[in-house]
């Protein structure tokens, strides 16, 4: 309902064509999964060298989202914190340079669903095989988690966040979502070296048990030897 609220009744412009990798860039890591999928420690199965940059080659995409709040908001940690934030409409992809963002149709100012009231804004990544839109991925990251079904190599994470307004929309090119210090329109992001950890499979109670039983078995051979 916020969602369409700000649609409907407000606007704002953001510049969405300055994406510096001095402030906003994103990283792979091999050795922890993520944290919707339990965050342990990864044994195999993973690509990319703990704090490699993700490369252009294997494919990322980036949108900013956002959520109308009193003041800024911490990123989510769970599916249901992630469902809270809506699509600013914006996207970006990796640039050629490892790691670095390229605005997706860049101009000096775009206009983005919320207006001048500061609202808190987050930078998402993910891997191309979870899709190429925000609602893609987003379906393919529920469907994972509740089919544990994810494809070796799909990685996701999140930036720090910002807690700003808008320009009007008269105004180019527009309140910047990504900066060092705080500007007229409030806080933006500075999240240089995010991290995108990969989504894994969670081993089923029964698998996990039988693997106990088999540990055992092993154990009880060797006594008898």
């Amino acid at each position: 309902m916020l969602a369409v609220a700000g649609a409907a009744f407000a606007q704002g412009n953001v510049n969405w064509v300055t994406l510096s990798p001095a402030n906003i860039t994103f990283n792979t890591n091999s050795t922890t999964a993520s944290y919707l999928t339990g965050g342990t420690a990864l044994q195999n199965g993973a690509i990319g060298a703990a704090g490699g940059s993700a490369s252009l080659g294997t494919g990322f995409y980036y949108a900013l989202l956002y959520q109308a709040s009193g003041s800024q908001l911490t990123a989510a940690n769970t599916l249901a914190g992630l469902t809270a934030w809506s699509f600013s409409g914006l996207m970006a992809s990796n640039s050629p340079t490892a790691g670095r963002l390229t605005a997706i149709n860049p101009n000096a100012g775009s206009l983005v669903p919320w207006g001048p009231g500061s609202d808190s804004i987050m930078m998402v990544g993910w891997s191309a095989n979870l899709g190429a839109t925000w609602a893609a991925a987003f379906s393919s990251i529920t469907n994972g988690i509740a089919l544990n079904n994810f494809a070796a190599g799909s990685f996701f994470g999140e930036s720090s966040t910002g807690f700003t307004g808008t320009a009007s929309t008269s105004t180019s090119p527009g309140a910047s979502m990504f900066g060092s210090a705080a500007t007229a329109f409030g806080t933006p992001i500075n999240s240089a070296g995010s991290t995108l950890f990969e989504l894994v499979n969670t081993p089923e109670p029964t698998t996990m048990a039988l693997a106990g039983l088999g540990g055992l078995s092993l154990l009880a051979l060797r006594r008898k030897k």
